[in-house]
């Protein structure tokens, strides 16, 4: 469950710059971002969560067996909308995550994620427009768009969270461990596809 540890420290951190920019519009950051109306709702199940903690299990013993080999293993990965917002439900169940709900879509080429937080006197409502890039084998986040509330946000906000956001990542999701070159991230309708290639030690 490491990369959805990354992604909720990014998430966390997405609240702290929240904050900083209540200062300039307290009630407009409070109000809902408009791309929560145009995203698709999600149905959390047990059989979802499952599913993508096996893929997960899958994942680690085909890189152990090609590791043991000393051969490399083209590997893929696909989570799909509905394994992401039922692991990320389970979470908000068990008070995990300081929220009342978390929303992702993945749709052509780009993802969405919407946040309402459940902070004490700081119920913020954000949202994220971003795509994912590799880069040296590692996948890298770029934000197109940042949303707190109703508020509009200058650019400099976008690239302040997309490079806290790739410094998080780097920190919480065990590529190095994995021994896992990212060759490629697709973004499509309802799902998200990982493909690299085992590295091999000589």
């Amino acid at each position: 469950m490491k990369i959805l540890q990354g992604f909720l420290m990014v998430m966390g951190v997405i609240a702290i710059l929240a904050i900083i920019a209540l200062i300039i519009g307290y009630i407009l950051a409070f109000l809902t971002p408009d791309i929560r109306s145009n995203m698709r709702p999600a149905f959390p199940t047990q059989e979802a969560i499952d599913s993508l903690n096996q893929k997960i299990n899958d994942l680690k013993k085909g890189v152990a067996a090609a590791e043991s080999t000393k051969t490399q293993k083209n590997v893929d990965l696909t989570i799909t909308e509905d394994e992401i917002n039922s692991a990320l439900s389970l979470m908000l169940a068990e008070g995990s995550i300081p929220a009342k709900e978390i929303l992702v879509n993945f749709n052509e080429g780009y993802s969405l994620t919407y946040t309402s937080w459940n902070v004490p006197g700081l119920p913020l409502k954000t949202g994220i427009l971003g795509q994912v890039e590799v880069e040296n084998g590692k996948p890298k986040i770029i934000v197109r768009d940042f949303f707190l509330g109703k508020l509009p946000v200058p650019d400099g906000i976008d690239r302040a969270v997309e490079n806290l956001a790739n410094i998080v990542i780097k920190l919480n999701i065990p590529l190095e461990e994995l021994k896992l070159d990212i060759k490629d991230v697709t973004v499509g309708e309802g799902q998200i596809r990982i493909s690299g290639v085992t590295k091999t030690t000589k």
